[in-house]
């Protein structure tokens, strides 16, 4: 199966050769000319569970499409479905309350499955791991309408994360495009069932990477402008947030995720990552 998915990649590669008002706290920015070279980026959504066997074989391969483009394609791992649950003898919970609500809002009800940028390929939101490669080519060839900075930092005694996020945009917005910001962690060591290595499918030390672990400002974000904002405008967005003494969350670990959707659609258009600590 891993050379199938190698193959997958070989051909993913060949395939991409071929007068405003904005809400407070935002803060509008001078007009510049649209970010021509803004590339467009994409958000891999793979959906998960610590006791479900056959995950870490499609985040591998997840992975391997990070990789092969290069820093274009953002992955989360979302810890949601019957297989996420934990057990008596399994305790951890990597569950969130966002991964909760996107595993109901989108009838999620087994794994693993994935979504690329939220959108629709060959009628399906929820996609298996052999569709993901074809719709991230299909995405990536689309242009981008925004570019997304960010500027975090991080305040060790009173655990507070704090970001900026600029946002230039190439094409006028819409007033249904929301930003949300993300915060995931990765090497979180835990339990996974991994029926690769049958029959030995029970690893207690398993290196859990891009773990959903909560968001900033709400599952589906907030509203960017009341109304549209030009191309060429930018608007800066601050937003905090206190990690709770209970989260054993390594700070050093952590990166942010944000993302500009069409919340009619929930649809994606843009996604950016850094790292909390450079």
């Amino acid at each position: 199966m891993k050379n199938k998915y190698i193959l997958l990649a070989i051909i993913l590669m060949a395939a991409i050769s071929a007068c405003d008002v904005i809400e407070p706290p935002y803060k509008k920015g001078d007009v510049v000319p649209p970010a021509d070279t803004a590339k467009r980026k994409v958000l891999l959504e793979d959906f998960t569970g610590f006791r479900c066997g056959n995950c870490p074989e499609a985040g591998h391969l997840g992975e391997q499409l990070v990789d092969l483009y290069n820093g274009q394609v953002i992955m989360i791992s979302l810890h949601a479905g019957p297989l996420s649950v934990p057990t008596p003898i399994r305790k951890y919970d990597f569950r969130t309350p966002e991964t909760k609500e996107l595993g109901t809002f989108y009838n999620l009800t087994a794994t693993p499955y994935g979504m690329v940028n939220r959108g629709i390929y060959n009628n399906q939101t929820l996609l298996a791991p052999s569709s993901w490669g074809g719709y991230v080519a299909e995405q990536l060839l689309k242009e981008a309408v925004v570019k997304i900075g960010l500027t975090g930092s991080y305040n060790q005694s009173s655990r507070e994360i704090s970001v900026d996020v600029k946002l230039d945009f190439i094409k006028e917005s819409s007033v249904n495009q929301f930003l949300a910001v993300y915060i995931i962690e990765d090497s979180v060591v835990q339990y996974q069932q991994d029926d690769r290595q049958y029959p030995n499918i029970n690893d207690l030390d398993f290196v859990h990477n891009n773990v959903m672990r909560g968001s900033i400002n709400g599952t589906w974000g907030l509203m960017i402008g009341q109304v549209p904002i030009n191309a060429g405008q930018s608007v800066t967005i601050p937003l905090t947030y206190l990690i709770t003494e209970e989260k054993d969350w390594r700070p050093e670990k952590l990166s942010l995720v944000a993302f500009v959707h069409n919340n009619d659609t929930k649809e994606i258009l843009q996604v950016e990552k850094i790292p909390l600590f450079k």
